[in-house]
């Protein structure tokens, strides 16, 4: 019995250290974006008329970046889940259900298109 747990010590150490290696590895990709945070709807248009982005939709439209690369996204009354990525000029989010393209304005400021309009998101900051 020894002599299979000498044999086996090896293994298992390994696998231990593979563990901690990868889970060292899955540390969040985007902790020090720029874009990670709330993301509100403030502003829209269409054809140059300004529109209002709460009635068009029927609520809030909200992006919650998070560090690990996952989006919540409040549209109205839906709610739903997918994936960010930062690009040369933004981000864009992925869902089951397409992608977005955001483009950076300034600092805190984002556009995209959606239904037609053209939305800008302002980055929302935290209460203190």
């Amino acid at each position: 019995m020894k002599g299979f747990a000498k044999r086996r010590m090896p293994i298992l150490t390994a696998g231990c250290l593979l563990c901690l290696l990868l889970a060292g590895c899955m540390s969040d990709k985007y902790e020090n974006s720029e874009y990670v945070g709330v993301w509100k709807a403030t502003t829209g248009s269409m054809g140059g008329i300004n529109v209002n982005v709460a009635k068009s939709v029927g609520g809030e439209f909200t992006l919650d970046l998070q560090p690990n690369g996952d989006v919540k996204a409040v549209v109205g009354d839906e709610k739903g889940n997918g994936d960010w990525e930062e690009t040369a000029n933004g981000f864009k989010i992925k869902d089951s259900s397409g992608e977005m393209v955001f483009v950076k304005v300034e600092t805190g400021k984002v556009k995209t298109d959606y239904s037609g309009m053209t939305i800008l998101f302002e980055k929302q900051t935290k209460d203190k």
